[in-house]
């Protein structure tokens, strides 16, 4: 019942193409996972055919094997059902989270729903997943990515080894220790005053993963700020938080889904982390055997610590996982400027932006054209996102917020004051001489990138003022023949039934909204 909002959906339809899409395609893992994209079945006619044809026009719907056999890579189902879902989300009748046989089942029994993609591949793949022999061996992966953030392109597949690592340990690249340290301070002595145990390890029923470490990317004014035009960037580390996009549930496919915690992402570690393994059925810890050739008692590869839990943080060590877009067409209006901290930290250590700047394009795949042309078209329309962002709060499905209503109003009140340029800031206008300039600093590679790693700067990085809050906005979220779809997997045995990873990364776009158009 909001057939007069025009302008939301194109918004977001620009952060989708501009943000997710790319990184996703250039995801290490492409072709190793299914990706799903959720939006309202009563979708706008010309978005619903402008989102169809952004990803067939980009190859995102099928790839060809070298048998030149066509495999669906992509569907967008219009349903309102989610499967990665949290605590606070309030569940529809018959909803069960994280069940893949659910998921599919459900669009099979409404085939309209599937917007692309071939019906005929989906069955395939949930009689092939049903199978008693692949069911009790399987891992399911449910990776959350909403459709303005994005993936760093090794994210998918670090998510699919660590599965490997936990799951099936015998078949990883490194070798489990037989026996630990009996003492836990026992670092400082020599292996001839340790006292060793048994390591007897067992893998989990289920797991989390997420990443605490991101750049936020903002919108800025190209009048004001006409040598930011593609936006400003900023970092954010967290320790004890998670942030949303790329939060990753693993379980078995014996495994009851619905026994796995709905967590939001602020309480996964505060939740899972004190519970040790117990929760998850797991015991022992996954600390990995040296190189032959480590002198220094490393690991072959680079690995986090496994603390004994149901919850894996990624940290900086492996690399910058995700990118979060913050811009008024955001349900939620939290973080769309940035917070005190950020701002303090750039300003402390300017070297960092042309650091994120770098990993943005050459690791998220992101194109500085493409963020300037987004960055203008906000520009233009920007009253009339937030105006209509407004009149969509508050519907039957979507989050009510009395806060973010007013953050809108407040840009709503401003579009009469649209001139020849503005610049907005907590629902402001400022003028030149208060605008904060950006440190300019030229972009240059870094030393320490290197091919397979990143460079663990936010390890040595200060961040001014308390911990970054994530006050995480909670909200987004033709038909094409998209080919057959024989198998999604991960093969990492050799027998006729081997145990697989089943991936399934899920994206919202323009749920319960359908009528938001621009």
């Amino acid at each position: 019942n909001q057939p007069n909002l025009v302008q939301l959906a194109k918004a977001r339809l620009h952060l989708f193409k501009t943000v997710c899409l790319p990184t996703v395609l250039g995801q290490a893992a492409w072709g190793k996972f299914l990706w799903v994209i959720r939006t309202d079945p009563a979708l706008d006619d010309e978005i619903k055919h402008d989102l169809v044809q952004l990803l067939n026009d980009t190859g995102a719907l099928v790839r060809r094997d070298d048998d030149g056999n066509q495999h669906a890579m992509t569907y967008v189902i219009g349903s309102n059902t989610n499967y990665i879902v949290a605590n606070s989300t309030v569940l529809g009748s018959g909803a069960r989270p994280f069940d893949i046989v659910s998921m599919l089942s459900d669009a099979l029994a409404n085939p309209q729903s599937i917007f692309s993609g071939d019906a005929t591949s989906m069955q395939l793949l949930l009689e092939d997943i049903t199978s008693t022999n692949r069911r009790e061996n399987d891992v399911y992966l449910w990776t959350r990515l909403d459709a303005d953030d994005g993936l760093s392109d090794w994210y998918m597949d670090y998510i699919q080894k660590q599965t490997i690592r936990f799951f099936f340990p015998d078949k990883y690249d490194a070798p489990l220790k037989k026996e630990l340290p009996e003492d836990d301070d026992s670092d400082d002595k020599d292996d001839k005053e340790k006292t060793f145990v048994k390591n007897t390890y067992v893998p989990p029923q289920w797991t989390y993963w997420c990443t605490g470490y991101n750049i936020d990317w903002f919108l800025t004014d190209p009048i004001q700020k006409p040598d930011h035009k593609k936006g400003e960037v900023y970092p954010v580390a967290h320790e004890k938080t998670c942030v949303t996009p790329g939060v990753t549930v693993a379980l078995r496919g014996s495994f009851d889904p619905l026994s796995v915690p709905r967590l939001d992402h602020d309480t996964i570690i505060s939740y899972l982390r004190p519970q040790g393994g117990d929760i998850c059925g797991r015991s022992g810890v996954s600390v990995l055997e040296p190189a032959d050739d480590d002198d220094d008692d490393k690991p072959k590869i680079n690995e986090e610590k496994d603390d004994g839990s149901c919850f894996h943080m990624i940290k900086s060590r492996i690399g910058i996982g995700t990118l979060r877009s913050r811009t008024p067409t955001s349900a939620g209006m939290m973080g769309i400027v940035p917070d005190k901290n950020q701002i303090g930290t750039t300003k402390k250590q300017p070297k960092i932006i042309p650091f994120m700047w770098h990993i943005v394009h050459k690791q998220f795949h992101i194109r500085e054209e493409d963020l300037e042309e987004t960055n203008l078209y906000f520009f233009e329309k920007v009253y009339d996102i937030a105006e209509e962002n407004a009149r969509g709060q508050c519907t039957a499905g979507h989050s009510c917020k009395l806060s973010s209503k007013d953050s809108l109003q407040q840009y709503m009140d401003l579009k009469v004051e649209m001139g020849s340029g503005f610049d907005v800031y907590e629902g402001k206008i400022l003028d030149a001489k208060n605008i904060n300039k950006s440190h300019d600093v030229q972009e240059k590679k870094e030393d320490c990138i290197q091919q397979s790693t990143l460079c663990p700067f936010f390890d040595s990085l200060e961040v001014v003022g308390p911990q970054h809050s994530d006050d995480e906005d909670k909200d987004e979220e033709e038909s094409t023949n998209g080919g057959m779809l024989s198998r999604i997997q991960i093969s990492i045995l050799g027998s006729n039934k081997p145990p697989r990873i089943i991936h399934i990364l899920e994206t919202r776009f323009m749920q319960n909204q359908p009528n938001l158009v621009q």
